[in-house]
């Protein structure tokens, strides 16, 4: 009899420990698993934080490629500038050559050419003027006071705005428009005086007024 309760409680302890082992070996598992889940969260933090930098590098690269665009293209438009600037002023030069050498058929049809291909230059009042000239020299009257009124009114700092002037009165005479005329020649004389325009005004008065 004290045998059998020996046994029984012998294997009650062996089944009593192994409860014990796994309720052990179960809160191991699940410490490691809260380990892991710890590690797992703090990884997908940091890739979060590299996915941030790469953002911030990729934003500061597309800036710089834009500033080194930016200045690519500036430097492509100051060089065809400045190659614009030299055919201008090689196209003016050409055609101020016709009206040196009298041809102002040519002239005219350079100019009017150099006009249409830099309409905003540093020559563009310069090749209006002798534009007008060659037409008045053609005795195209209405065609030059329409440019010399141009220029007087466009090009109101241009160094030929005395002489427009003075070759709208000339224009307005020839085309027998007196009063216009001398409307014109009093004005240069009172705003050029001392001014070789002022004596050809003066001129050109006294004729009119004769």
């Amino acid at each position: 009899m004290k045998l059998k309760l020996f046994l029984s409680i012998i294997i009650i302890s062996q089944f009593s420990g192994c409860g014990v082992y796994e309720s052990q070996l179960n809160d191991s598992i699940a410490v490691h698993n809260h380990s892991i889940e710890n590690r797992v969260a703090s990884l997908e933090n940091q890739i979060d934080i590299l996915k941030q930098e790469l953002n911030q590098l990729k934003l500061k690269n597309d800036q710089l490629d834009m500033i080194i665009q930016d200045e690519v293209t500036r430097k492509s438009k100051e060089k065809a500038k400045l190659s614009n600037l030299d055919n201008a002023k090689e196209n003016f030069e050409s055609s101020f050559d016709l009206i040196r050498k009298g041809d102002y058929i040519s002239a005219e049809i350079a100019l009017r050419e150099y006009i249409n291909n830099f309409p905003i230059g540093s020559y563009t009042d310069d090749a209006k003027y002798w534009l007008a000239e060659s037409l008045f020299s053609q005795n195209k009257y209405n065609e030059a006071l329409d440019i010399f009124n141009q220029i007087i009114i466009e090009y109101p700092d241009s160094e030929k705005m005395m002489e427009s002037i003075l070759k709208s009165g000339f224009s307005q005479q020839e085309l027998g428009d007196l009063t216009a005329a001398e409307a014109i020649f009093r004005r240069v004389i009172r705003e050029y005086p001392n001014s070789s325009a002022s004596s050809l005004a003066e001129e050109r008065l006294k004729k009119i007024l004769q």
